[in-house]
C-alpha cells in the first residue's frame, strides 16, 4: 500500500533542501523510518509543531521509491520541556542518538518505542533526576536489543559473585575477584553499586527514579553503563561528550 499510518517518535529532525526536513522516526508499528516532511519549515506549515525532535505523532506516511514522505501528521505529546533547557534537550538527544544507533531500521521492537516514551515523560517533568533516568534507560535498552549484562554471578567463570567485583564491558558482565586479571577493562563496583545496577535492570524507570545514590556511586554507575553501551557502539555519542562538556549535573535551576 502507499499510505500506510505509524505511531512515532521523532528521534531527529535535519534540513534537508529550503522548506523540507528529514525525519528519522522511531515508530511503534515498524521500528525505525525514515521520512522527509516536505515544506515542513514554512511558517504557514501545520506539520511544523509535530515533526520537532522528541514529539510523538500519528503519522500518515506515503511510501515512496527511495524515501518515504509525510502525507499527514498529528502531534499526541509535544515534550516541549525537553528543549526548554539545554540539559533535558541534552540528554533527551542522547536517549534519542542511542536508539537511532544501536537499532536497525524497519525492525520492531514495542519494549524500546515504550521506554523511550516513558524516558522523554520523565525527563519533561522530573529534570533534577536526569541521570537515574538516564542509567535506567542504558541498562534496559540493552537488555531489549539483546545486548543485557550478567549481573547474577560471574560472567567468565559462571560462579557466585561476593564481597569485591567489577564490571567488563567486554566480558558482557561482573567478574568475580579471581577472573579480574583475565579482563583488564574490569570497572572495580562494591556491593551497594552492584545491587542498583541489578535494580535498574528491573525496576521500571518509574520506580527508578527513587533510588538516591551517592556523587561517587553515581558516577561509577555512569562509567559502567555508558562504556557499556560505547563498547557496542564503538564510539563515543555527540550527546555524551556535550554532556561531559556542561557536566553532568548541571541544571538550569541550579539544583
Amino acid at each position: 500500500m502507499k499510505l500506510y499510518k505509524v505511531k512515532g517518535i521523532v528521534l531527529k529532525s535535519r534540513e534537508m533542501r529550503e522548506a523540507d526536513r528529514m525525519l528519522t522516526l522511531y515508530t511503534l508499528e515498524r521500528g525505525k523510518l525514515r521520512a522527509v516532511a516536505h515544506g515542513v519549515n514554512k511558517p504557514s506549515s501545520r506539520k511544523r509543531g509535530s515533526v520537532q525532535p522528541f514529539c510523538l505523532t500519528d503519522f500518515l506516511l506515503h511510501r515512496g521509491r527511495e524515501l518515504d514522505s509525510v502525507s499527514q501528521c498529528q502531534g499526541l505529546e509535544m515534550f516541549a520541556p525537553l528543549r526548554e533547557d539545554l540539559s533535558r534537550l541534552t540528554y533527551a538527544s542522547y536517549l534519542a542518538e542511542l536508539v537511532d544507533s544501536l537499532t536497525a531500521e524497519e525492525e520492531a521492537n514495542r519494549g524500546v518505542f515504550h521506554l523511550l516514551l516513558t524516558c522523554f515523560s520523565l525527563l519533561a517533568r522530573l529534570p533534577a533526576d536526569s541521570e537515574l533516568v538516564a542509567r535506567s534507560f542504558e541498562i534496559r535498552l540493552a537488555g531489549l536489543l539483546g545486548y543485557e549484562p550478567r549481573l547474577d554471578a560471574c560472567v567468565h567463570c559462571q560462579g557466585a559473585v561476593a564481597g569485591q567485583v567489577a564490571f567488563s564491558s567486554k566480558a558482557g558482565g561482573i567478574i568475580c575477584q579471581s577472573c579480574r586479571d583475565v579482563w583488564a577493562d574490569g570497572i572495580h563496583l562494591d556491593r551497594g553499586a552492584l545491587e542498583i545496577l541489578r535494580k535498574l535492570q528491573v525496576w521500571d524507570p518509574a520506580k527508578a527514579v527513587r533510588i538516591r545514590p551517592g556523587p561517587d556511586m553515581g558516577h561509577r554507575l555512569r562509567q559502567v553503563l555508558q562504556g557499556y553501551l560505547q563498547y557496542y557502539l564503538e564510539r563515543k555519542s555527540r550527546s555524551l561528550r556535550f554532556l561531559e562538556v556542561i557536566g553532568p549535573f548541571y541544571s538550569p535551576e541550579g539544583k
